[in-house]
């Protein structure tokens, strides 16, 4: 091969490449970048099989939860909170997955808030029975009187788990037009997402915010990275910095292997959560935002439910497979 077609053979390949990320880029949206995170603009009826493709943004000027709405309030106002999982008797005895429960206490063990399944019909008691980890699920987040003030959502996951925050209609009022959104059949508005990232080894996930003006915007703020077997889960920004983490508290041996309980430690204020934890040349000046709080509020039952229920571990929770992702 002379010189002259090896040249017309890369232009051609260069050629054959530039076409291809064009319509990569198309398939998935407008995409915009700008940093080591990313953002996707998506199209309205746009069905895709792949995640979408995000940028970062530490604004919130736009932000969906307003600090007088009841889940602000009652949870995400706490720099720290404590999340435990009630132990499910059917499941430590006779593995009958149960629907998962849980209470949200503050730093000094007062219940703030809980947080139940939603477990309606026999259908929904086989069905887990059957899909376990892989199952759909809708977790209501009461306040001590018994008033729903958010909602997790996991639609049906093969592989990567993909968590949606709403909130409901009473605490987003668009001002535009003083209508209601309405997102996936679901009563209320979403704030954002957390999207299982596959590894071999590793536990990861990308958080997201929803974008307050463009209804179909959303904008990566942070992401986990935690090594295999971790119980430690920190948050890092676009530079790496920890912002936030959720911690599994170890409650002892006996605990551990005979029941399915679990507590867990969710810090969301990196000026004030971290003292003594972490240099502080580790830690971001950011401080996370009422929306992305609920975001990563939602992101501690999927950690939770991924890595460390008793049917995570009999399914492979210690090494979690993935990459697809669920729409």
């Amino acid at each position: 091969m002379n010189r002259t077609e090896m040249v017309f053979i890369n232009r051609l390949c260069i050629r054959n490449l530039t076409t291809l990320s064009k319509a990569l880029k198309n398939s998935h949206g407008r995409v915009i970048r700008n940093g080591s995170f990313r953002r996707v603009i998506r199209e309205k009826n746009q069905i895709t099989s792949t995640p979408p493709v995000y940028a970062f943004n530490e604004n919130n000027n736009n932000g969906i939860i307003k600090i007088h709405d009841p889940v602000a309030t009652t949870i995400l106002n706490e720099p720290t909170i404590i999340i435990e999982r009630q132990m499910e008797f059917m499941n430590v005895f006779l593995g009958f997955e149960q629907a998962n429960r849980y209470a949200i206490m503050d730093v000094n063990g007062n219940k703030i808030a809980s947080m139940m399944e939603r477990d309606f019909s026999i259908t929904k008691a086989i069905m887990r029975q059957f899909y376990r980890l892989h199952r759909p699920f809708l977790v209501d987040v009461f306040d001590n009187w018994g008033n729903v003030i958010m909602t997790i959502k996991r639609p049906f996951s093969f592989i990567n788990s993909h968590i949606k925050t709403i909130v409901p209609p009473s605490a987003y009022v668009d001002n535009r037009n003083e209508t209601t959104h309405c997102h996936d059949g679901e009563e209320g508005t979403i704030v954002g997402e957390t999207i299982q990232n596959w590894h071999l080894w590793r536990r990861r996930y990308e958080l997201f915010q929803k974008d307050g003006i463009e209804d179909s915007a959303f904008d990566q703020f942070g992401k986990i990275d935690a090594p295999f077997l971790s119980f430690d889960f920190p948050v890092t920004d676009a530079m790496g910095k920890i912002m936030a983490s959720v911690d599994r508290n170890w409650v002892g041996l006996g605990r551990e292997l005979f029941t399915d309980t679990g507590v867990y430690i969710v810090r969301f204020d990196s000026q004030r959560c971290f003292n003594d934890i972490y240099p502080i040349e580790m830690l971001s000046s950011q401080v996370l935002t009422l929306d992305q709080r609920a975001v990563l509020l939602a992101n501690a039952v999927s950690i939770d439910f991924d890595y460390f229920s008793r049917h995570s571990r009999q399914s492979g929770g210690f090494l979690s497979f993935g990459g697809g992702y669920d729409e």
